[in-house]
């Protein structure tokens, strides 16, 4: 339902995944991932708001530790998604965030 699309921010430019709805506007959400990337399990979330009328974007915000990065939530990619969020750096996060609140107004 949704494609990969470019965030530019102040230090660079990050993917995202954006679903919209059958309408062509909505709402928009700004849905943050999980420690396991932009994953399959985040697009269906942001399929399934798409679905219910809403604009939804999730920012890829380990961008800058690994780029396009899709874990599962077991076994080796389980202790790789802890080890990321170790290294992400909140304050980074939070202004990649604001750069998806302005890409999607």
């Amino acid at each position: 339902m949704g494609q990969t699309i470019q965030i530019h921010s102040a230090d660079g430019s990050f993917s995202g995944y954006l679903a919209i709805p059958a309408s062509g506007k909505g709402p928009g959400l700004v849905v943050s991932q999980e420690i396991f990337g932009v994953n399959a399990n985040m697009r269906r979330v942001a399929d399934y708001y798409a679905e219910e009328g809403y604009t939804v974007l999730v920012p890829d915000l380990f961008w800058r530790l690994a780029p396009g990065i899709e874990l599962d939530d077991h076994g080796d990619d389980l202790q790789r998604a802890f080890g990321l969020y170790q290294q992400f750096d909140e304050a980074k996060g939070v202004q990649d965030i604001g750069a998806a609140l302005e890409t999607l107004r």
